[in-house]
C-alpha cells in the first residue's frame, strides 16, 4: 500500500524534505535538510491512501553536524589607531575583533600578525586579539600591521585586516585630570546580541584638551568586551551567555598620559529563550503490574531549561496504541505519570508513548522523550475447567493406578501464573483416589470396597502458581460397581447399636444390610455365649432372646457371618451397647461426716476435715444422667449458715460464724440422681461441723478495780494480791499474760506474767500508797485493771523469831518430802495459839501452820536451774483482840549432785597439719564444760581411740599435740586421721562424753583455711545475691593466688561463691 509522508510544522516544511524509499518489504524515509542552523526537531505524519485515510504522527529529532562553511569576519576591514608615546612594555594598546557564524572548532578563532612595519614592536594575543607593546615608542612614529584571523576547522578559513598606528605625544604637564561625562552607567544587552554589538559609549573630557585613551581595567576576566582606545566605544568581543553569567561590572579607565580616572559600567545580560528544554533521559521505562490501583504514580519525568524563569509544560504527543493515551494521565506541571484506568496485560502488554515538554518562551521551544510502560502479568484469572462436572465409574476390583477420569483446566494468565497444579481437596474418603498434579488424571490409589463406600464425590481443585495463587474446583462423581463373583458385602463392617435394659424378650436390635448376587444365610458365630440375641437367618434382623441388664453387662460384641448360594462368605461385627435405665437409687458411702471451720472464716470458706475439704460421696449403680447426683441439706437452720455444692458435695459457709454463740452444727444431707423418674437415697448422711474458736475476744479482769493492804515491814517476794482475768475464747486460746504498765516507779512490785500474782520486788522503795495499772493480754487483745495498794505499818508486837536468819539445805534431784528446818518464835504465852505461814509462796516448800517446820513439797530440785531459795516466814498471834506478827528470813541451799555430763563446745573439731610440724606442736584444742559444781564440774580429757602413737591430749587443757615429727611419715598426704577424745568429770562415779576430731596432714603447698568451720544464719526471705555475713579466708604459704569453689552441700545451687574472694 502506498503511503504519503509530510512535515507537520508549516514553518519547517520549506526547509525539510521527506521522501519514501522504494522498498515495500522494509519501508524507510530520507530527510533532506536545507539549513543546519534550523530547529533539529520536527513532526512527521504518515498517511495511507485508504478510505477513509488513516494517519500516524511521530517526532523526528535530527542532529545537524556543523560544516565549516563560514570564514571569520573582522568587525572592521581597516583599523586606524593612535597610541601614546608613554605606552609601557606589555601594556595592551588596542584590540581587533572578529567573529565566525560556525560553531564548535569551526568557530574557534586564532589571531596573528602577518606583516607590517613594526612587527618586532608589537605582539597580539592569539585568542582575544589584544595588541601589546614590546618596546618603547616616540611621538611622531607611524606603524602599519597586517593582522590575520583563522578558524580551527578541518579546512581552515581566514581573513586579514590592516591596522594603521600613529604614536602621539603625551603632555608632560597636565594640571587637570580627565573627567567622565556620564559616570557609572548601567546598560543592558541580550545574550543573543552578536559579536561587535555596541554595548555603550564612554565619553570623557579634559579641561587641558589633552588626547584621551580608554581601557577596560577590571570585571572582564574572560575578555568578552572590546573598547576603542581612542573613542571609548564598548563592543561585544564574545557572545554572552545568561546561563553562565547574567551581569558584569566593568571598570573603565581614561588617561591623558599624566592622570588616570575610573568609572564603573554595569552590564546586565537579558536572558533569551535560546535553550531547548532537556529531559533527564531520552528514554523512560517503567514496569508495572496489571493489578496496579488507579491513581498510582508510575514514574515522574524530569526536564530542565537553562533559560531564566521558564515554566515547562508536559503533554502526551503520540502513542503506539491510541488506547494508551486514555489509560495514563500526565501531570502537565510536575511531569508525573498516573494510572487513569485499570490495565489488562492480556489486551496490551507494552505501552509506548511519546511525551513532549515545551517552555513558555517566544518562540516556544520543545523536546520529546519516549516512555515505555511494560505491563507484567498479575494473577487475575483463575483456572477454568472445560466442563462443570465430571462423572465416571470404576470396578471394585480395579487395580491400583487405574485411571478413572481426566480433568482439564486452562488459565488465561502467562508464565507461572498459568502453570496449573491439580489436587483433591475433599470427598476422597480413605484416600481411595489420587490425581496427577500436572496432568489432572484421577486414578485408583487403594483397593476399593463397596461395603465401605460405593460412590465418591471428589472435589478436585486446579491451582495456578501465581502469588497469591488462584484456584477453582470441579466436582468429580465416581461410582464403584460390584463384580458378579464377589462375596457378600455388608453395608458396614462394624455395626454399633444401642438397646435399653429391661426391654421385653424379642425387642428389635438391628437390621444388617448386605449386597450379594444371590440369597444369603445369616448366623451368629461369636460373642453371644449366653444366647441373649437371635438373628433371622434370611432377613438378618437381630432381636433379644432374654432381658438385658446394664448393671450386669454394658455391651456385647457379636460376630455375624453371611454366606450366599455360591458358598462365598463374609463377616461383620455388631457392637450392642446396653443403655441404662434409672432403676437404682443412690446411696452414701458413709453414714456420717465431720468437719471443722474457724469462726473467723470468710463467707464461702470450705469446711475441712484433716486439712482437706469435707466432701460427701455417694454412688449410683446407674450411668449417665441416671448416676449424676446432687446433694441437698435437709434442715432449714443449717441452710442459713452452710451450703453444699450439689455436684461435688463440698460444704461452704454462707454466713459468719460465732463459736461463742453456736460451737457446733448438726444436720442431714440427702442425695438425688438426675434420672426420670428421679430417685433419692433411702437414708440420709449426718454431718457434724465444729466451729473452731479463734482469738476474737479481749480478755477481761474479774473486776476493773482491786484493793490491797501491804503491812510493813515487808520483804522481796511477799505476795500482795492475786488478780484474775477471763477470756471468752476457749481454753486453748486463753494463755493470758500479765504485766504492770504504769504506777510502778522504782519497780516496787512485780507480777507473775502467767498467774497474775503481785509480789513485792523492791521493799526499800515502798511508799504509803501505790496505784498500779495492770494489763492482761492474750497476744492480740488486752484489758486493763487498776490496783490500789495501801501500805500500813504493823504495830509493836510482842512476838519475835528466835533468829532473824535461818539457813538450811536440800539435796538436788531429791523428791522426798522431808523437813528442812524448824523456825521457833519467842514472846508467846503458854499454850498460846500462834500460826506460821510463808509470805513468799513457793511450790517447792511448805511450813507447818502451828509447828513452824519447813519441809520440801516433793518436787524435784535442780541446782543448775536454781541453787538458793529465800523464804519469808511469818508468825501471827492475837492479844487483847489485836493482831501481832513477826518475820524471819529463811535461806535454803540446794546441794549439788553429779547429774550433768561434760559437754563439748565449738564442735565439730577439724584441723589440718603441715607435714613440717614438729614434735610438741599443738594441732587443735578441744573444750568441754560441766554444769555441775565443784569436783563434779571439773573436766579432764583422754585420747580413747586411734593413733595414740602419733598424738596425745593434755588432760587439763584439751590441747592435742604431736608425739613425733611428721616428716618421713610413711602414711600418705591428705589421708584423714580420726581421733576420739573422752571428757570425764570429777564425780565419784564419773560422767563422760565423747567427741570426734578429724585431722589431715598436708604439704606446705596446700592452702589452709583460717577456720575449719564457719557458721552464719540468714532469714528465709533474704534477697537474691545478698552477701552473707561471713568471711572465709585461706592462706598459701608461698603467697599463691587462691581460687575458692563450693564442692559439696549445695545440690540445689542456692549459693554462689566469689572465686577470688
Amino acid at each position: 500500500m502506498a503511503v504519503q509522508v509530510t512535515v507537520c510544522d508549516n514553518e519547517l516544511s520549506p526547509c525539510f524534505q521527506v521522501t519514501v524509499c522504494d522498498n515495500e518489504l522494509s519501508p524507510c524515509f530520507q530527510v533532506t535538510v536545507c539549513d543546519n542552523e534550523l530547529s533539529p526537531c520536527f513532526q512527521v505524519t504518515v498517511c495511507d491512501n485508504g478510505e477513509p485515510a488513516l494517519t500516524s504522527t511521530t517526532t523526528v529529532v535530527v542532529t545537524v553536524e556543523d560544516v565549516n562553511d563560514h570564514a571569520p569576519q573582522f568587525e572592521q576591514s581597516f583599523y586606524k589607531v593612535n597610541i601614546p608615546e608613554s605606552a609601557n612594555h606589555d601594556t595592551p594598546l588596542f584590540q581587533v575583533l572578529a567573529y565566525d557564524e560556525d560553531i564548535g572548532p569551526n568557530g574557534d578563532l586564532q589571531y596573528s600578525i602577518l606583516s607590517g612595519r613594526g612587527m618586532g614592536k608589537f605582539k597580539i594575543h592569539p585568542k582575544t586579539g589584544l595588541v601589546y607593546a614590546q618596546r618603547s615608542f616616540q611621538a611622531g612614529q607611524e606603524y602599519d600591521l597586517r593582522i590575520q584571523v583563522e578558524d580551527d576547522g578541518a579546512q581552515k578559513k581566514n581573513q586579514a585586516t590592516r591596522v594603521s598606528i600613529q604614536v602621539l605625544r603625551v603632555p608632560k604637564n597636565s594640571p587637570h585630570p580627565p573627567t567622565f561625562k556620564a559616570p557609572n552607567q548601567v546598560v543592558e544587552v541580550t545574550e543573543s546580541d552578536s559579536v561587535g554589538f555596541l554595548v555603550a559609549l564612554i565619553q570623557a573630557g579634559d579641561e587641558d584638551e589633552d588626547r584621551l585613551w580608554y581601557n577596560i581595567v577590571g570585571g572582564d576576566d574572560q575578555d568578552e568586551f572590546f573598547i576603542g582606545r581612542d573613542k571609548g566605544d564598548i563592543l561585544l568581543a564574545k557572545q554572552l551567555d545568561w546561563e553562565r553569567k547574567n551581569n558584569y561590572n566593568l571598570t573603565i579607565s581614561v588617561t591623558d598620559g599624566s592622570h588616570t580616572s575610573h568609572t564603573q559600567l554595569l552590564v546586565n545580560v537579558i536572558d533569551m529563550n535560546d535553550h531547548r528544554p532537556e529531559f533527564s533521559d531520552r528514554f523512560y521505562h517503567a514496569d508495572v503490574s496489571e493489578d496496579l490501583e488507579e491513581g498510582t504514580t508510575i514514574l515522574r519525568l524530569l526536564a530542565t531549561d537553562k533559560d531564566e524563569g521558564e515554566w515547562l509544560y508536559y503533554s502526551w504527543h503520540a502513542a503506539r496504541e491510541s488506547i494508551s493515551l486514555d489509560l495514563f494521565e500526565l501531570d502537565s506541571v510536575s511531569g508525573a505519570i498516573y494510572l487513569q484506568e485499570k490495565l489488562d496485560r492480556e489486551t496490551i502488554e507494552e505501552h509506548v508513548l511519546t511525551v513532549m515538554v515545551k517552555d513558555q518562551g517566544t518562540p516556544s521551544k520543545r523536546n520529546y522523550a519516549r516512555v515505555t510502560i511494560t505491563v507484567h502479568d498479575h494473577n487475575d484469572h483463575s483456572p477454568e475447567f472445560t466442563s462443570p462436572i465430571i462423572q465416571g465409574k470404576v470396578y471394585e476390583t480395579s487395580s491400583v493406578g487405574a485411571v478413572v477420569v481426566q480433568v482439564c483446566a486452562i488459565d488465561r494468565d502467562r508464565g507461572e501464573n498459568a502453570r496449573i497444579t491439580y489436587s483433591i481437596i475433599s470427598g476422597n474418603v480413605g484416600n481411595a483416589f489420587k490425581v496427577d498434579p500436572s496432568l489432572g488424571s484421577v486414578s485408583v490409589s487403594k483397593d476399593l470396597d463397596m461395603s465401605v463406600l460405593s460412590e465418591y464425590m471428589l472435589i478436585v481443585r486446579a491451582t495456578d502458581a501465581g502469588s497469591p495463587f488462584l484456584s477453582s474446583t470441579i466436582p468429580v462423581h465416581i461410582l464403584v460397581t460390584m463384580a458378579d463373583n464377589a462375596p457378600p458385602r455388608f453395608s458396614k463392617q462394624v455395626y454399633t447399636v444401642e438397646v435399653y435394659e429391661n426391654q421385653p424378650i424379642g425387642a428389635y436390635v438391628s437390621l444388617l444390610e448386605t449386597s450379594s448376587s444371590s440369597s444369603l444365610f445369616y448366623e451368629i458365630m461369636e460373642g453371644d455365649s449366653n444366647e441373649m440375641f437371635l438373628i433371622n437367618p434370611s432377613t438378618g434382623v437381630i432381636t433379644t432372646q432374654q432381658q438385658l441388664d446394664y448393671e450386669s453387662r454394658h455391651w456385647y460384641n457379636l460376630t455375624i457371618e453371611a454366606s450366599n448360594m455360591a458358598g462365598a462368605k463374609s463377616r461383620c461385627w455388631v457392637s450392642v451397647h446396653v443403655l441404662d435405665r434409672n432403676d437404682n437409687a443412690p446411696r452414701f458411702l458413709q453414714v456420717s461426716y465431720s468437719g471443722s471451720v474457724p469462726e473467723s472464716a470468710a463467707i464461702g470458706s470450705l469446711v475441712l476435715t484433716n486439712s482437706s475439704p469435707i466432701a460427701l460421696k455417694a454412688r449410683d449403680a446407674d450411668s449417665g444422667l441416671n448416676s449424676l447426683l446432687s446433694y441437698d441439706i435437709v434442715e432449714s437452720l443449717p441452710r442459713r449458715f452452710f451450703k453444699i455444692d450439689p455436684i461435688t458435695g463440698v460444704i461452704r459457709t454462707t454466713l459468719g460464724l460465732d463459736y461463742e454463740t453456736t460451737p457446733e452444727f448438726h444436720f442431714s444431707v440427702k442425695v438425688f440422681d438426675s434420672g426420670h423418674p428421679q430417685l433419692s437415697s433411702d437414708t440420709v448422711a449426718r454431718v457434724r461441723i465444729s466451729v473452731m474458736d479463734v482469738n476474737d475476744n479481749p480478755p477481761l479482769f474479774v473486776t476493773p478495780h482491786y484493793n490491797a493492804t501491804l503491812f510493813l515491814p515487808t520483804y522481796g517476794g511477799v505476795t500482795v494480791l492475786l488478780v484474775n482475768a477471763l477470756d471468752p475464747d476457749t481454753l486453748t486460746n486463753t494463755l493470758l499474760r500479765y504485766d504492770i504498765i504504769d504506777g510502778n516507779k522504782g519497780d516496787v512490785f512485780a507480777v507473775d506474767e502467767t498467774t497474775g500474782k503481785i509480789t513485792v520486788s523492791n521493799p526499800k522503795h515502798v511508799k504509803h500508797y501505790h496505784t498500779l495499772h495492770l494489763r492482761v493480754s492474750d497476744g492480740k487483745f488486752s484489758g486493763v485493771a487498776r490496783v490500789y495498794i495501801k501500805v500500813e505499818r504493823s504495830g509493836s508486837s510482842y512476838l519475835r523469831f528466835h533468829k532473824d536468819l535461818y539457813e538450811g539445805t536440800v539435796l538436788e534431784n531429791s523428791t522426798k518430802i522431808s523437813n528442812v528446818l524448824v523456825v521457833d518464835v519467842l514472846g508467846g504465852g503458854l499454850n498460846e495459839h500462834v500460826l506460821f505461814s510463808i509470805l513468799s509462796p513457793t511450790d517447792m516448800f511448805e511450813i507447818g501452820s502451828t509447828s513452824g517446820a519447813i519441809r520440801s513439797s516433793g518436787k524435784k530440785f535442780d541446782r543448775e536451774e536454781k541453787e538458793h531459795f529465800e523464804i519469808v516466814a511469818e508468825t501471827n498471834g492475837y492479844l487483847d483482840g489485836m493482831r501481832h506478827v513477826a518475820h524471819a528470813i529463811v535461806n535454803i541451799t540446794v546441794l549439788d549432785m553429779n547429774d550433768n555430763c561434760p559437754m563439748f563446745v565449738d564442735m565439730p573439731y577439724r584441723s589440718i597439719i603441715s607435714i613440717n610440724a614438729l614434735k610438741g606442736d599443738v594441732v587443735i584444742k578441744v573444750h568441754a564444760i560441766d554444769l555441775d559444781k565443784g569436783e563434779n564440774g571439773e573436766v579432764r580429757y583422754e585420747l580413747t581411740k586411734s593413733h595414740g602413737e602419733l598424738f596425745k591430749v593434755c588432760r587439763k587443757t584439751g590441747e592435742i599435740q604431736l608425739k613425733q615429727n611428721l616428716e618421713g611419715l610413711n602414711r600418705g598426704l591428705d589421708v584423714p586421721y580420726e581421733l576420739t577424745i573422752t571428757a570425764y568429770d570429777g564425780g565419784i562415779i564419773p560422767c563422760t562424753s565423747k567427741a570426734s576430731v578429724q585431722l589431715k596432714i598436708v604439704d606446705e603447698l596446700t592452702p589452709s583455711f583460717n577456720k575449719q568451720l564457719y557458721t552464719v544464719s540468714v532469714v528465709e526471705n533474704i534477697e537474691l545475691y545478698s552477701p552473707l555475713d561471713i568471711d572465709i579466708r585461706a592462706e598459701s604459704l608461698f603467697g599463691h593466688t587462691l581460687v575458692y569453689t563450693i564442692v559439696a552441700g549445695d545440690d540445689l545451687e542456692e549459693f554462689s561463691l566469689d572465686f577470688t574472694l
